[in-house]
């Protein structure tokens, strides 16, 4: 059985361990508060103003930018 090099396992348990950019938690928790207001943001303005009840007209780049926010990060289909 061939086994990796032990640089590599090391480095391979660490990315595991600690992930791709090592954030310490408060940066953890900095991060996840930032992507929750955007998509609470974009589910008040885009989705519920917007696309809804239409009292909002918004131009293409914050509609799109909306669009792709909520695909990304929520899975949402936005027609």
């Amino acid at each position: 059985m061939l086994l990796p090099d032990s640089a590599v396992l090391s480095a391979a348990i660490d990315w595991l361990g600690n992930g791709l950019w090592d954030l310490t938690w408060w940066q953890v928790v900095l991060y996840t508060l930032v992507t929750t207001h955007i998509t609470i943001a974009a589910v008040t303005i885009f989705l519920h103003r917007t696309q809804t009840h239409r009292a909002m007209d918004l131009g293409p780049i914050p509609s799109h930018f909306f669009r792709f926010w909520l695909w990304l990060g929520t899975g949402m289909v936005t027609k």
